[in-house]
């Protein structure tokens, strides 16, 4: 069994947006970030829950593990919308060198 079989294609059952980042120069000359929308695709989302009891910070344990076909100039510095909410982009990790997927790994942005 290759790795390239761990994902099932019929599990990619979630719509989620896909930004990338623009940096573009503000009305004082400051450098400001602009998220546009590259498209929808669809992807298999799995949800990391942190079970420890602990008086941690509460968002550290909201990340999640998106598995999509690989998209083309795709970078840490874009961002995920799932069902309306943003997540940073934090690892682009490929299933295998020829496999069409690749895995990413999110966490979600407060605003």
């Amino acid at each position: 069994m290759t790795m390239e079989n761990k994902i099932n294609i019929g599990e990619l059952d979630t719509l989620v947006a896909i930004q990338s980042c623009e940096l573009r120069i503000g009305s004082q000359g400051q450098k400001t970030k602009v998220f546009v929308d590259k498209g929808k695709v669809w992807a298999k989302v799995d949800r990391n829950v942190d079970e420890a009891i602990g008086e941690s910070n509460l968002e550290a344990g909201q990340s999640i593990l998106l598995s999509c076909y690989k998209i083309p100039g795709l970078t840490t510095r874009w961002r995920v919308l799932v069902e309306g909410k943003p997540y940073e982009i934090r690892s682009i990790d490929p299933v295998s060198r020829v496999s069409p997927l690749n895995i990413l790994t999110l966490f979600a942005i407060d605003g």
